[in-house]
């Protein structure tokens, strides 16, 4: 069951335009971190703060292969308030 208290953390996490450009990276598969930090003029730590924002939201997942983490779209929406905005991202 979707978190109500998380409605207004999930439409802040994704209006932000860094975060809102990986959720849409990941749309169509799942990346390695250093393919994402790649797609940006960021450093690693500001990239590694913006996943961590999604992942502790349910936004995007990730899974340790040996060393590379991968990053994937969570298909279930986070809250069921974000579910029209949350449509045009999956």
């Amino acid at each position: 069951m979707p978190n109500k208290k998380k409605c207004p953390d999930c439409l802040k996490v994704v209006s932000e335009g860094t975060r809102a450009k990986i959720i849409q990276q990941l749309k169509k598969n799942s990346k390695k971190a250093g393919k994402i930090e790649a797609c940006f003029s960021l450093t690693q730590p500001t990239i590694s703060y913006h996943l961590k924002a999604l992942v502790n939201l349910g936004i995007i997942s990730g899974k340790k292969k040996g060393r590379e983490v991968y990053y994937y779209l969570n298909k279930k929406y986070p809250c069921k308030k974000c579910f029209i905005l949350w449509k045009k991202f999956i």
